[in-house]
């Protein structure tokens, strides 16, 4: 793993600790519904940022293997979703179901890693909704994306992202192999407006 990235992310993760410790300390002294919802909500976070870091740091030092599995992309999507709350009520996050395979062969829980790093990440810049699909081409290869209305690639951020999300996704892709082929991922503009990841498997 790169030392950069691994300190970059071990500092993020500290940081949010000091604030889950606050935002804790201030529940103790007032407990209100509300700060209550905001401390899980932060733990969760934390609890994903974790595993993430854990399997890029598996994945650098013993290489990941996915454990294929027929899967309905649909209802893998939905659950998806269902398990990866924005923290933004005003944001539609929907499935598209049109044209959607009704199996697909990959890691439930590796590919739900990476979909789940790129939900959050077009959480961050959408404006109003993210969409998320799954296709099929004629040669088997599964595509799964996620799509935002936001301003696109290149937008500001106040808080820099440590870049744990691209390489996790990168090592999730590569970790599904079919003799030669293996998974790739992309982010790039949408010709409609806003950002499109895309996780190809083959």
């Amino acid at each position: 793993m790169d030392t950069r990235l691994a300190a970059a992310v071990v500092h993020d993760i500290k940081n949010a600790l000091g604030v889950l410790e606050g935002t804790l300390a201030a529940l103790a002294q007032a407990p209100s519904r509300e700060q209550a919802e905001t401390a899980q909500g932060m733990c969760s976070t934390l609890r994903d940022r974790l595993i993430g870091f854990l399997t890029l740091y598996k994945a650098s030092s013993q290489g990941l293997v996915a454990r294929i599995d027929a899967m309905n992309p649909e209802d893998f999507l939905n659950a998806v979703v269902r398990d990866n709350p924005t923290g933004r009520p005003e944001l539609t996050v929907a499935v598209d179901a049109r044209d959607m395979p009704v199996l697909g062969f990959f890691d439930e829980n590796l590919v739900g890693l990476a979909l789940a790093a790129a939900l959050q990440n077009a959480a961050r810049f959408a404006r109003s909704r993210v969409e998320l699909r799954c296709s099929m081409d004629d040669s088997g290869t599964l595509a799964f994306t996620v799509r935002d209305d936001g301003p696109g690639l290149g937008a500001q951020e106040d808080k820099p992202s440590t870049g744990l999300g691209t390489a996790l996704c990168a090592a999730i892709a590569q970790a599904h192999r079919k003799g030669e082929r293996c998974g790739m991922v992309s982010l790039k503009d949408h010709p409609q407006g806003g950002a499109l990841f895309t996780l190809r498997l083959p």
